[in-house]
């Protein structure tokens, strides 16, 4: 199982790919030809290895569209995404807009935590995907995920 970790908080990254790892699960650096399509879409400045951090700068759309490309493409199996969702760069919208996006392509399993607004972007996708307060948490359900589909 190939696993990438798709952030706009890069410490956040850091600690799921630690754990997704601890755990011996691969999480093996983004293919060359994925590079390249998600920087025509992140800010110049995202990291585009495994973890991928769009940076605390990316918009909500830009998220969501090298959101997409990672979940059309046979590269990796399963999404472990960290959102941190910042105002006004996030908006009461975005798990409408991840529904559009999502047709269950591969699993994605969701981390976001914060404040009152976080908690509700959180409780919208948990009716989609799963969702956790702690990367940690995050990279046990990858692990189990595994164990019942490898």
């Amino acid at each position: 199982m190939r696993i990438v970790v798709y952030t706009n908080g890069g410490g956040e990254g850091v600690l799921a790919t630690d754990a997704l790892e601890s755990l011996g699960l691969e999480v093996p650096e983004t293919p060359e030809y994925l590079k390249e399509k998600l920087k025509h879409i992140l800010p110049s400045f995202a990291s585009l290895h495994n973890p991928i951090d769009t940076t605390a700068q990316a918009s909500e759309d830009q998220y969501l569209k090298g959101l997409k490309i990672l979940l059309e493409d046979s590269y990796f199996d399963t999404i472990l995404a960290i959102l941190l969702p910042q105002l006004p760069w996030y908006t009461k919208n975005f798990p409408k807009k991840f529904k559009e996006i999502y047709k269950k392509q591969k699993p994605v399993i969701f981390v976001i935590y914060g404040g009152s607004f976080a908690k509700r972007i959180a409780e919208e996708l948990e009716k989609i995907v799963p969702v956790f307060e702690s990367p940690i948490q995050a990279s046990k359900a990858v692990w189990i995920l595994k164990e019942l589909t490898f």
